[in-house]
């Protein structure tokens, strides 16, 4: 029916002009994770890659559109409604291919329709999801590359936050604030539930070699690499924001590399899984742990939730079993709090 690129494939498309001495041709910018659907307008919204080569930018200078942005686009023609950058000529690997959380709340006492995002950079980003009006954005992780966000919601960048060849020291790591794993949000609690990952990378830069049949990862055209840093400070965590401003309000820290998304229900509970096989559920108000089963291997995909003949049923996926799971009926709903608070 319809096919929309999200980088320049000539020097009339728009964002071209975002890219020095056309280095759109193999500029990246891929889509490689879901996206979400409005009914109501007809409307898909969509996460995009990270611009190549990854680590090194110096041929691609300029904003580099549409990379690292949230496109909200017709379903029925394909045209883009419009985009918000959240990390212009990115140079980390910080893809913005999270899934967007789309909800209705109060902002300032005034009802909006907002689209929601934890990005690999380190901030949450709250949008009119309606205009792509920015609204609010605040790190929910450590991040040192940012002073913060403008009126706008354009990055205020630091100095001597780029790779080079020594390697530069920045947070969040190269596999950001969150990766692929997907959020979730509660209308009965007004809170997101992020997957988060508390970590820095040295940031190493190298030459690009960008030519056809070669690959762009780290060992290819990527232009460098990074080095994940290790100690007591590095963690996986679940952390319950408040959806309208991005504030914690809770957080459940764990060990290890822990790679699962989070389900939240209307039984208000929060279902993830931790880096030591264990899938666990939390009280969606509070973050306090209620139950936990070792499965003996690692959950990577992220729980769903269903209905059959009216009981209801939580599935986890590990390794190569299925784990299936029936949820009491007596289960307590938290109270939803006051619009916009």
């Amino acid at each position: 029916m319809w096919r929309l690129y999200t980088v320049a494939r000539s020097p009339s498309d728009p964002g071209a002009d975002t890219w020095a001495n056309g280095s759109w041709f193999n500029g990246g910018g891929t889509m490689w994770n879901a996206g979400s659907y409005d009914p109501e307008t007809n409307t898909l919204y969509w996460g995009t890659g990270n611009p190549a080569p990854d680590w090194n930018g110096d041929g691609r200078l300029g904003d580099n559109l549409f990379t690292c942005s949230l496109i909200a686009v017709d379903a029925n023609t394909g045209k883009m409604k419009w985009y918000f950058q959240f990390s212009p000529h990115e140079t980390h690997d910080w893809d913005s291919a999270q899934p967007p959380i789309l909800f209705d709340a109060a902002v300032k006492g005034k009802p909006r329709k907002l689209v929601s995002l934890a990005n690999r950079n380190g901030f949450y980003y709250v949008l009119d999801r309606t205009t792509g009006e920015f609204l609010t954005g605040i790190p929910f992780v450590k991040q040192t590359w940012a002073q913060g966000l403008d009126a706008k919601g354009r990055p205020i960048t630091l100095p001597n936050i780029e790779p080079t060849v020594e390697g530069t020291l920045v947070y969040p790591a190269i596999t950001g604030g969150i990766n692929w794993n997907s959020p979730s949000y509660s209308p009965l609690t007004g809170l997101f539930y992020v997957p988060a990952r508390e970590a820095g990378s040295y940031y190493i830069k190298g030459e690009e070699k960008m030519a056809p049949g070669n690959s762009v990862g780290m060992v290819g055209g990527g232009g460098g690499g990074a080095k994940f840093m290790t100690g007591d400070d590095v963690y996986t965590t679940v952390r319950g924001l408040e959806a309208t401003t991005g504030r914690k309000t809770w957080e459940f820290k764990m060990t290890g590399d822990a790679w699962t998304g989070t389900l939240a229900t209307a039984g208000g509970l929060v279902f993830s899984a931790d880096a030591g096989s264990n899938l666990f559920a939390l009280d969606a108000l509070t973050g306090k742990p209620l139950w936990h089963l070792q499965v003996g291997t690692a959950v990577r995909a992220n729980p769903i939730t269903y209905a059959v003949d009216g009981e209801q049923y939580v599935v986890a996926v590990a390794g190569n079993s299925v784990f299936a799971f029936t949820l009491p009926q007596v289960a307590q709903a938290p109270q939803a709090p006051a619009q916009g608070h």
